[in-house]
């Protein structure tokens, strides 16, 4: 993890007395493996990726037969309802 520096020509008087011509540099506190753990598998993540992507492909074709079959209920309700109002 890089921190950042600061150049000598932007420190104040006091610290460019202190540092004499070097930039002023930062030092980490901890180490960042300390504090970000992330257990990540490849072949768990693309499993899971994989997965989830095939849920969405089935909810989207489940959605479109749900949405054709109520256009053709709705359309035989409406036909039903002429032919009763003819005659």
């Amino acid at each position: 993890m890089e921190l950042p520096k600061i150049k000598n020509k932007d420190l104040p008087k006091e610290l460019k007395e202190i540092l004499g011509d070097a930039d002023a540099e930062f030092e980490a506190i901890v180490d960042p493996t300390d504090i970000i753990n992330i257990e990540l598998n490849p072949d768990e993540y693309y499993k899971g990726r994989t997965e989830t992507a095939q849920m969405l492909i089935e909810s989207r074709q489940k959605l479109e037969q749900l949405r054709h079959d109520f256009k053709r209920h709705t359309k035989t309700v409406q036909e039903n309802n002429q032919s009763t109002q003819e005659e």
